[in-house]
């Protein structure tokens, strides 16, 4: 077996505890990780702006995957990676939300844009740490392609409404879910998978070196990918039949105890 020289984690669920923190032991197995050489970036469905915030409480200087691969970047600024949802999807999606009245997320130039101030988006700014832009309508600030549209609501409501969302978009977007209460809606080609992809080829590792640790559906890919796929012990059933191995729960450490068992051992 080939040492794992790359490591690409998911942040909420998986990295954060339930009070959205790193904990001390999660945090000391990725910087002795670093220290050996490994490669450590964050891999995650939140925006750039958010997601950075937990990479420099780590000292990760390696590109971020943000948007479930929407936008790869760095802490100093540099993208290497573009790909914002279609604006004719982007669209769709908004129409499709106003006739279900259901809250809408608008993510445009790493900005949050919402049309309501409810208990959506408190939920939402307080678990990210990002302060949203309110306008009257989302279709007044659409004019480009945004980074993602996200539809936050009780999962059956999301479940009723998630066939007419995908047959609408039909090959011009990808839905995914981070969350019960998220549905995402982003580039068609993009996954936190060919984030992964970009970042192997730009340092010059092969799959089999990577470990790949996740929670939930938009992790499917990258677990499938990585040498090491890694479910959470909190992931649902559908998640964890996918995995190579199953670590324990976000609230018991179970990054750590995955970078202890295969990578610091």
């Amino acid at each position: 077996m080939l040492p794992y020289r790359f490591l690409a984690l998911d942040l909420d669920d998986t990295l954060l505890n339930d009070k959205g923190h790193i904990s001390p032991r999660n945090s000391a197995a990725i910087r002795a990780a670093q220290a050996r050489g490994v490669v450590v970036t964050l891999a995650t469905g939140r925006m750039y702006r958010s997601a950075r915030v937990f990479a420099e409480e780590l000292g990760v200087v390696v590109p971020l995957i943000t948007y479930n691969g929407a936008l790869v970047k760095d802490n100093a600024g540099r993208v290497y990676l573009d790909r914002p949802l279609p604006l004719t999807a982007a669209r769709i999606a908004l129409n499709v939300a106003r006739k279900h009245d259901v809250h809408v997320n608008l993510f445009l130039d790493d900005e949050l844009y919402v049309d309501r101030d409810d208990e959506w988006t408190e939920r939402y700014r307080r678990s990210s740490g990002v302060n949203p832009h309110f306008v009257s309508d989302l279709e007044d600030v659409l004019t480009r392609a945004p980074n993602k549209v996200l539809f936050i609501a009780e999962p059956e409501r999301l479940q009723s409404l998630r066939p007419e969302l995908t047959a609408r978009l039909g090959s011009e977007a990808r839905v995914t879910s981070s969350k019960p209460t998220f549905l995402e809606i982003i580039h068609p080609e993009v996954s936190k998978r060919s984030g992964i992809e970009y970042l192997l080829a730009f340092f010059g590792i092969c799959p089999e070196e990577a470990v790949a640790v996740g929670d939930n559906y938009n992790d499917l890919e990258m677990i499938d990918l990585a040498g090491l796929g890694v479910a959470m012990g909190n992931a649902p059933p559908e998640v964890k039949a996918k995995a190579d191995y199953i670590t324990a729960s976000n609230t018991e450490d179970g990054v750590a105890q995955v970078i202890e068992k295969f990578i610091l051992e």
